[in-house]
């Protein structure tokens, strides 16, 4: 249970550094993959949490993974049950 809680700490601290947008090289860091594994998963759309375009014919590519989304992928939840679960431990911190 300690790896999953560190982890989780870890997408915390990326999401306040990065609240709109997530680099490649953090993103793929924290999933512990390669960069360029990443990327091409990113402009295949295989992946739920971002996606990635190419500038112009022949130009650089453009990785997009939106924070929110990544976080939520991650965690395997909804925005309603973190809001949910956030103002219920309002009302009962622990």
């Amino acid at each position: 249970m300690e790896v999953i809680k560190q982890k989780l700490t870890e997408l915390e601290r990326i999401v306040k550094e990065h609240p709109l947008k997530i680099p490649l090289e953090v993103a793929a860091e924290f999933l512990g993959i390669g960069r360029e594994g990443l990327m091409a998963a990113l402009m295949r759309g295989n992946v739920p949490f971002g996606f990635a375009y190419q500038k112009q014919d022949g130009g650089y590519r453009v990785p997009v993974i939106p924070s929110v989304t990544f976080y939520l992928w991650y965690c395997n939840t909804t925005g309603q049950e973190v809001m949910s679960a956030d103002i219920e431990y309002r009302r009962h911190p622990v």
